[in-house]
């Protein structure tokens, strides 16, 4: 198994996802954006992104995709719940990329990543009213969860570790204390630690 991987991009969250599973695994360091062109990579993943997992004759893109299979690929793990919970897993999951993460790339884009002449204070405003909209229900939520599941910690708790992870970086969790606390204790796991220390 083995994942090609960028650091500070959504490559990240899956080799915290392999950390978690405590699957062997190579990592393949690229240098982002400059090596996405790379002939190894482009073969796995004609879109040249990362992360891309290649596991054996399957091939994974999309990092909560990544997520999602390594937890049903090592069941042992107990990262995937139990059919009964499958519909909340799902939908936490989904509601990540679908509802918080568009949000958080425009105000990202609009405070940070564009050329301040082509920002927009009144986009990035629109789009943090949506992301603290959408937050609001992850804050309501984890007043009376411990994880997103309930009290057991699950692979959709990584796909929004590193999301919120993000989010943090740009100091977008003022005024949500449940989220904040919740944020710092998936960050603390060990798995975690792991996949950021180099």
């Amino acid at each position: 198994m083995k994942l090609f991987f960028a650091p500070q991009t959504r490559a990240v969250g899956s080799r915290w996802a392999l950390e978690e599973v405590g699957a062997p695994h190579e990592l393949i360091r690229l240098k982002f954006p400059e090596e996405l062109t790379r002939p190894d990579l482009r073969a796995a993943n004609p879109l040249g992104q990362v992360p891309t997992l290649v596991d054996g004759d399957q091939i994974v893109t999309e990092s909560y995709a990544i997520a999602l299979y390594l937890a049903d690929r090592f069941p042992a793990s107990g990262l995937a719940p139990a059919q009964d919970m499958r519909h909340q897993y799902y939908q936490w999951a989904f509601f990540a990329g679908a509802a918080l993460e568009p949000h958080l790339l425009e105000v990202f884009l609009h405070t940070v990543r564009l050329p301040e002449a082509e920002r927009s204070a009144e986009r990035a405003a629109q789009a943090k009213e949506g992301f603290d909209r959408a937050l609001g229900v992850v804050q309501d939520h984890l007043a009376s969860h411990e994880y997103l599941l309930g009290e057991r910690f699950s692979m959709v708790d990584v796909i929004w570790g590193s999301l919120l992870g993000w989010a943090q970086m740009m100091n977008l969790l003022a005024g949500f204390d449940h989220v904040r606390a919740y944020s710092k204790k998936v960050s603390s796991r060990p798995a975690f630690v792991r996949a950021v220390q180099d």
